[in-house]
């Protein structure tokens, strides 16, 4: 009977603990594409409460109306950084490292009109506070370009 109960303990530990809420970082940028009526949607994302890895998503878009705007060119580069004293980075994909505790990732699509990045970032250090995720990003069509950028920070 005592062994029912535990195991019964156990899925209920279980079950409440995967229905908890996902918490997440976030900001979002916009800007007109000039004489398209189209605008240009930027966001940066992160897992906020993490005990080893943390997960991040960086997005550039084109929208009209509320619908996709396909450009011709469609960019995002994801920086992701470490903040704290003496902070180091790993990230997945590797990307390019800009410094020991940061790195970015790009990503350029033709004809479309989304550009997004995802991946884990690994950080360490003996005093690792946080984790700052920033997207930049760009639509050109027609002659007309547009930039806009986005940082979440803990």
């Amino acid at each position: 009977m005592k062994k029912t109960l535990v195991t019964a303990g156990f899925v209920a530990l279980a079950v409440v603990g995967a229905t908890a809420p996902t918490m997440a970082v976030s900001d979002r940028g916009t800007t007109s594409l000039p004489g398209t009526g189209a605008k240009v949607e930027v966001s940066a994302w992160h897992c906020n409460v993490y005990a080893d890895k943390c997960s991040f998503k960086t997005s550039t878009k084109t929208t009209k109306g509320g619908s996709g705007y396909k450009v011709s060119k469609i960019t995002n580069t994801a920086t992701v950084k470490a903040n704290g004293w003496q902070a180091t980075l790993s990230l997945s994909p590797s990307g390019t490292q800009v410094s020991e505790n940061t790195r970015q990732v790009s990503w350029t699509n033709q004809n479309s009109w989304i550009a997004d990045i995802s991946g884990i970032a690994d950080p360490g250090g003996s005093l690792n506070t946080s984790i700052t995720t920033c997207s930049d990003g760009g639509a050109f069509k027609s002659g007309v370009k547009a930039f806009a950028s986005a940082c979440a920070n803990d």
